[in-house]
């Protein structure tokens, strides 16, 4: 009998094996761990991750599950609100494609429910994150999600449902049925990335994985999926206008090595240029009241997701954490400013003032044919800051830190998370923490909990 596309999904899950990871997934896998948990870490407190730590603590107060900053839950509400954590700070890995991206790292908040409720060891956790990232890259790299008009939270109802039915046992069949299920209900729109950003930017993965739990749960006890639901005549390739076709059968689960992970709090797609401006201004200090213009020249998919291209514009009404991380031109002048681009330049009062909005306004991106046709390979950005007396200074980049190019180190990913961590948990825990995670191979998922449950929950908004 002829599987169809989801069944081969399901069984590319089900056989995969810790022995299958190269040396390099072995070695990178526990940096993008500690990178995520990082990302939760330093989501806790702000304004829509209450609402959703709200909303677990009165729909499921308890259950098998733990929680991230204590207490327990349902599998399906520990699982989203794992994933509202790692996402809302905008801070996780990617995956770059010609056309399209995705973060990666949208999958660990179920990953790791899936691996506490089981009791996994950090082997099967790391074979978890190795098969989620893998399923997810596949999909961003032969697929059309975005440019068909789906946002790239739409693979997630194939990578999270297929790594966490691995880690909870599941057999293919019934992984298989939940894909179908989650597949077929819980594809969002690539609108959600259009300006005005709002808060639901950082939270649509976590209603994605609350979809792909439900599903894992509901095919648990027998319910089935349509199967056929990718080729079906009226199915997704029918609305992609493609073909999926991925030879599951012969794939690696090398998605990790694959990945980029940000240096800086910003959206991906702007990460070259914040580090070629930072590079320029410490080799050539400038002060910003001496500034006419900032030009930068950049990937057609930077200019179109956050220089005012496909997804609208990036120099209006900059007033939101959503907005200033989407927006080049924000971004670019608060560089300037601050010398930095972390949480401190996202607070309302920071985004707000006078002189990051009028530097703003001064800020012009445009695309490059050259640089298009060289991403992802190269992520190049060009910037050049003009003078008030007509000084004219120049600086590109081909790459930065955190590509597959130039990936963290285990030191490079204790540092972020520091900078990233600080004041949201106490730093013996967080001692702790870094110790399991980077023996995580010979640890367990129980161990990362003992230490995450004991975080504390803040009491006043970040």
């Amino acid at each position: 009998m002829t599987l169809t596309k989801i069944e081969r999904i399901a069984n590319y899950a089900t056989r995969a094996k810790f022995d299958d990871l190269s040396d390099e997934s072995k070695k990178q896998i526990p940096v993008h761990i500690l990178d995520s948990l990082g990302c939760q870490i330093a989501a806790l407190g702000a304004g829509p991750v209450n609402a959703c730590h709200d909303q677990v603590r009165e729909f499921s107060p308890s259950g098998i599950a733990p929680l991230i900053a204590g207490g327990t839950s349902s599998p399906v509400f520990a699982a989203f609100w794992h994933t509202a954590l790692v996402r809302y700070v905008d801070a996780m890995d990617n995956i770059l494609a010609p056309k399209e991206t995705a973060h990666t790292a949208d999958n660990f908040g179920g990953i790791l429910t899936a691996a506490s409720i089981a009791n996994s060891s950090g082997k099967e956790l790391m074979l978890g994150v190795a098969i989620g990232w893998t399923i997810q890259t596949l999909l961003v790299e032969k697929a059309n999600f975005m440019t068909r008009g789906f946002d790239h939270t739409a693979q997630l109802a194939f990578s999270v449902t297929a790594a966490s039915g691995k880690l909870l046992g599941l057999d293919s069949e019934t992984i298989a049925n939940a894909i179908a299920m989650a597949a077929s209900s819980d594809a969002s729109f690539a609108g959600i990335r259009s300006k005005p950003l709002s808060e639901w930017k950082g939270l649509a993965s976590a209603q994605s994985t609350l979809g792909a739990f439900n599903a894992l749960y509901l095919a648990k006890r027998g319910v089935e999926g349509p199967l056929a639901i990718v080729e079906e005549p009226q199915g997704i390739e029918h609305l992609l206008g493609q073909p999926i076709d991925i030879d599951w059968e012969h794939e690696n689960y090398e998605g990790v090595p694959q990945s980029t992970i940000k240096k800086f709090v910003a959206m991906i797609h702007t990460q070259s240029a914040i580090e070629c401006i930072l590079e320029l201004l410490a080799k050539t200090p400038i002060k910003s009241e001496s500034i006419k213009s900032i030009e930068a020249d950049v990937p057609q998919i930077t200019y179109d997701f956050s220089g005012g291209g496909l997804y609208g514009n990036a120099d209006a009404a900059i007033t939101t954490k959503e907005q200033a991380d989407h927006s080049l031109p924000y971004l670019l002048a608060v560089a300037v400013l601050d010398g930095q681009v972390m949480q401190p330049q996202f607070e309302e009062s920071r985004i707000i003032k006078p002189d990051v909005q009028a530097l703003l306004q001064k800020v012009i991106v445009k695309p490059d044919v050259d640089f298009t046709k060289r991403y992802p390979k190269d992520f190049c950005a060009r910037i050049t800051i003009t003078q008030m007396d007509g000084t004219v200074t120049t600086h590109e980049v081909s790459n930065y830190p955190g590509m597959p190019c130039r990936p963290f180190t285990w030191e490079d990913s204790v540092d972020k998370f520091d900078r990233l961590t600080k004041g949201y948990i106490d730093p013996l825990l967080a001692e702790k923490l870094k110790a399991v995670v980077k023996d995580i191979e010979n640890r367990s998922t129980k161990d990362l909990f003992d230490i995450l449950t004991k975080i504390k929950y803040p009491t006043t908004n970040k």
